[in-house]
């Protein structure tokens, strides 16, 4: 199973250096959006243009940009 990273970009990077295994690129892109919306919700003030998640595969290219977005607003 491929392993994906899930990276903070923006204002405070992080970077994911343990990965996730997904099925596929479709797996690795809804597991991106649920970290970005969780990462939204709990932390409101995160929420903002230029904040998102990097997601990249084992070669480290970028695949998706998913905006940080808050499921409570």
């Amino acid at each position: 199973m491929p392993k994906y990273f899930f990276h903070l970009a923006g204002d405070i990077a992080a970077h994911d250096v343990l990965g996730h295994d997904c099925t596929d690129d479709r797996e690795a892109e809804a597991h991106g959006s649920f970290i970005a919306h969780r990462i939204g919700t709990e932390k409101p003030e995160m929420v903002r243009d230029g904040n998102f998640i990097s997601v990249r595969d084992e070669r480290d290219t970028e695949l998706f940009q998913v905006p940080l977005a808050s499921t409570t607003v």
